[in-house]
């Protein structure tokens, strides 16, 4: 079994890699603009938050109930079917957003999953502390991958949008291939599995833990931080480029190159997360991040010059560096049996936020990308604001060494 578990280290990687290869992120906001409008889009955006919310949690206690690779097979293909639909779907309002209520399930079910079968792998060959540092170069690699990728949907949506969507669907074949070279890394606690609703109460029970409840509520506002700025990116965009949604032009290529660059720029915030964390500590570094976040949308709002391109590149910062310290920081002071439910409950609810915020934006927004923008930098600095405030009050409170991660030396008990 030993040299089983070990391989997953080797398989690890590639699935990332796999999963976070999203051609159609380039042109999914064009295609369903042009189809639907601005507030349609944003309307679709704000159910796919949603979606992920209904999925959430039941997936998080099926990869803690019924394992962490059944879990990620069975978001390869939700995959399958969201692409499929999307690919087939044209301008069926009802058609592409059954396909991206499917995306959701995958994405729910791969959230939490993924990083804690990497923990648990770990910790199953004795190497739980290598987890910092490793997962941050799984998650450096599977930037990358996603620039890629990005590219290709950007160049092939020059043709035809609905090919990313395609492309979209071979990639997750192949992740659904790569699933069955994973085995399920043994748990000493498998055959203490509890039932769902004890389960969310002893998850909920953990946010006694003082700086674990401060990390949970920062996960609920870098849900929407990180998506603002990538939500309007591409309406944005088009009129940067003096385009229209009706006449692209190249909009979709320079897009896909625009979210490539900003992987690429996330892969070295994800390497560098780690090392930041324990110069700077961890919660200087989260609100660092969500301070740039919040700066990006507003700089997108103040102007559409193509010269914001080169602040926008950073948009991805920290979506790719903050989640590597949560993990952490949670896989160290939540047992290894909440892990995955715990990540999904904290997934959830920033999601269900983000998911309502985007509702109320659409309502009467029309085709006013500027105004959208400028709902959304409101917002965004109010949750900046709030993260300092609570994360002052916390950390006076509780104390920490807050070197490594405010929670390594309060476990919750």
């Amino acid at each position: 079994m030993g040299n089983a578990v070990e391989r997953n280290l080797r398989w690890i990687p590639v699935h990332e890699m796999l999963a976070a290869s999203s051609p159609w992120i380039a042109v999914l906001v064009l295609f369903n603009r042009a189809n639907f409008g601005l507030d349609g889009a944003i309307q679709l955006a704000g159910l796919h938050y949603l979606w992920v919310v209904v999925f959430e949690v039941p997936s998080g206690w099926m990869s803690d109930r019924l394992g962490r690779v059944f879990t990620l097979r069975f978001a390869a293909i939700s995959w399958l079917i969201g692409f499929l639909c999307l690919s087939l779907g044209g301008d069926s309002f009802l058609v592409v957003a059954a396909g991206m209520a499917c995306i959701a399930l995958g994405y729910a079910s791969l959230s939490g999953t993924d990083v804690t079968l990497h923990f648990d792998t770990l910790e199953a060959l004795g190497k739980s502390d290598e987890y910092p540092d490793r997962q941050a170069s799984v998650s450096s690699r599977a930037r990358i991958a996603a620039a890629v990728a990005a590219i290709f949907g950007g160049a092939v949506g020059l043709v035809d949008i609905r090919l990313a969507f395609v492309a979209a669907f071979f990639l997750a074949a192949a992740q659904l291939a790569v699933t069955f070279q994973l085995v399920e890394p043994p748990r000493q606690d498998d055959a203490q599995a509890e039932p769902f609703r004890r389960q969310i109460a002893a998850c909920i029970g953990h946010l006694r833990n003082g700086p674990l409840a401060w990390i949970f509520g920062y996960g609920i506002a870098m849900v929407v931080l990180e998506h603002v700025s990538f939500t309007l990116l591409q309406p944005w965009l088009t009129e940067s480029l003096g385009n229209t949604a009706a006449e692209l032009g190249a909009t979709p290529l320079v897009s896909g190159i625009t979210i490539a660059v900003t992987y690429l720029v996330g892969s070295a915030f994800a390497r560098a997360s780690a090392p930041l964390a324990r110069r700077f500590g961890v919660r200087v570094v989260l609100v660092a991040l969500g301070a740039l976040s919040a700066a990006i949308v507003t700089a997108m709002w103040l102007s559409t010059s193509v010269v914001i391109l080169g602040f926008v590149i950073l948009r991805s910062a920290q979506g790719a560096a903050a989640p590597v310290l949560i993990s952490n920081a949670t896989s160290r002071a939540v047992p290894a049996e909440h892990r995955a439910t715990f990540l999904s409950l904290d997934s959830l609810a920033g999601r269900l936020t983000y998911g309502t915020i985007l509702q109320f934006v659409a309502v009467g927004v029309s085709d006013d990308t500027e105004g959208a923008l400028g709902q959304l930098a409101a917002i965004s600095w109010v949750l900046v604001a709030v993260t300092v405030v609570t994360g002052v009050v916390t950390f006076r409170r509780f104390g920490s060494d807050d070197s490594v991660s405010p929670i390594a030396t309060t476990p919750t008990t």
